[in-house]
């Protein structure tokens, strides 16, 4: 799973699947196992590189220019349709001159909610985030630096932005799970799931709304890749190495460069 990379906008990892085994059992499994167990994410771990949001909100409207793909609505408050992966329904509300509502639904259910606020001296953001689409709902924080200012007169939460971190996540939201049985390989989290063979077709992903599939491939004893597409394109690729009870994860989206690197530890 794409795991860290999802973690902005709410799309979260999940519960384990052998919470119940006992201490013995857990050392087992890592002296034998590799992959396969319960994990949870270190989010100070977390590094991105070139990920940057640009958003211009002026004259009643709100564009997100680095979405794929790009996408307008107006800020009335009200939903408005639109057409973009995993969300038919947009709100953006303007509360004041540093902080705006936002809020999601697909086929009539509401997927998550966020409000963004602008420090006083503009240069940092801070969207705290609610994600619905899960066995658990999830809340978080992601914040942001400014790098470039948005055009005159417009909304503060305008310009450029690069991610700095993430904070106040839920656990249900950074726990996942992996089984592998020969060449079977699963993944469990709170809001997704996928069976695949290693080295086969990929599969699609339970509970992505997106439309998302995945192939993964094992690229050494204990390392794997996973390629996320959709429609055919590549919009993700996770590495993932396993170092005795530390997993290592290098995730990058090909369409615009960005990576964050990211490990999780074994329950």
């Amino acid at each position: 799973m794409k795991k860290m990379m999802t973690a902005l906008a709410a799309f979260t990892l999940a519960t384990s699947m052998t919470a119940c085994s006992s201490a013995d059992d857990t050392e087992a499994v890592a002296e034998t196992a590799g992959i396969a167990g319960d994990w949870m994410i270190d989010v100070d771990s977390a590094q991105w590189e070139n990920d940057v949001g640009e958003y211009v909100l002026a004259n009643g409207t709100y564009n997100c220019l680095s979405c794929n793909p790009p996408f307008e609505v107006a800020a009335d408050g009200g939903w408005h349709d639109v057409e973009i992966p995993a969300t038919d329904s947009i709100m953006m509300e303007v509360v004041d001159n540093n902080t705006v509502r936002s809020a999601g639904r697909l086929n009539g259910e509401d997927t998550g909610s966020s409000t963004w606020t602008v420090s006083e001296d503009g240069n940092a953001l801070e969207v705290s985030w609610t994600n619905l689409r899960g066995d658990q709902p999830v809340t978080g924080k992601t914040n942001y630096t400014r790098s470039e200012a948005g055009p005159e007169g417009s909304h503060a939460v305008s310009g450029k932005w690069t991610t700095a971190g993430v904070s106040d996540i839920d656990e249900a939201g950074l726990r996942f799970s992996f089984g592998l049985d020969g060449d079977t390989i699963t993944s469990q989290g709170n809001s997704e799931s996928y069976t695949a063979t290693l080295g086969g077709d990929a599969v699609a992903i339970d509970g992505n709304d997106a439309g998302e599939m995945v192939k993964v491939e094992r690229t050494g004893d204990n390392s794997f890749l996973e390629t996320y597409t959709r429609d055919g394109e590549v919009v993700g690729t996770t590495e993932l190495t396993i170092d005795g009870d530390t997993l290592n994860g290098v995730s990058t989206d090909p369409r615009n460069g960005s990576v964050v690197r990211w490990s999780a530890t074994r329950q």
